[in-house]
């Protein structure tokens, strides 16, 4: 008899599969888009492709140090593989490509209780409650305003830069 944990694992597993899977098809479905139609294709990546990196701050040429099996695997992977379909689409289709590496990004409409840094940070100073710092406190992030990442994406989707940008405020 199969155990109600193992179960729920399972479906856990084939949810974060399913969603990869999905992912990739789609992408090579606008690619194939943008290919028949001329357009350049932005795809919107992440900082998570460098991992938890040993290189602060990363620049664009680093690599990264990524567990391919750890609890976020799917998500960090799932953007690996989407930024090399691009570029092999670039390559053997001849499809313009962008690729910018977004990192945490703060604004208006955040949600007070997604569990991110930053939104925790002001519902605990507006509750007047001590700002909790999780693990050694000697983590570094960086962030930016949501207006200066479309301004970045704007920049970048005008510009003739083919490789991958991180898009973050210094």
């Amino acid at each position: 008899m199969v155990s109600k944990a193992l179960l729920r694992l399972v479906s856990a597993v084939n949810r974060r599969r399913m969603k990869l899977l999905l992912g990739i098809a789609l992408l090579a479905y606008v690619a194939w888009l943008a290919k028949r139609v001329g357009a350049r294709l932005l795809l919107a990546s992440t900082s998570e492709v460098y991992g938890d990196p040993e290189v602060h701050p990363q620049s664009e040429d680093y690599w990264g140090h990524v567990n391919p099996i750890g609890p976020r695997a799917c998500y960090d992977e799932g953007k690996r593989v989407a930024e090399t379909m691009c570029y092999a689409y670039m390559k053997q289709e001849g499809v313009e490509v962008r690729v910018a590496r977004i990192f945490n990004t703060f604004g208006p409409r955040m949600h007070m209780n997604d569990g991110r840094v930053v939104s925790n940070f002001i519902l605990q100073a507006l509750q007047g409650e001590p700002l909790t710092v999780y693990g050694s406190g000697s983590q570094t992030r960086a962030f930016q305003y949501v207006s200066d990442l479309v301004n970045g994406l704007v920049a970048l989707m005008n510009s003739n830069v083919s490789s991958p940008v991180n898009l973050v405020s210094a």
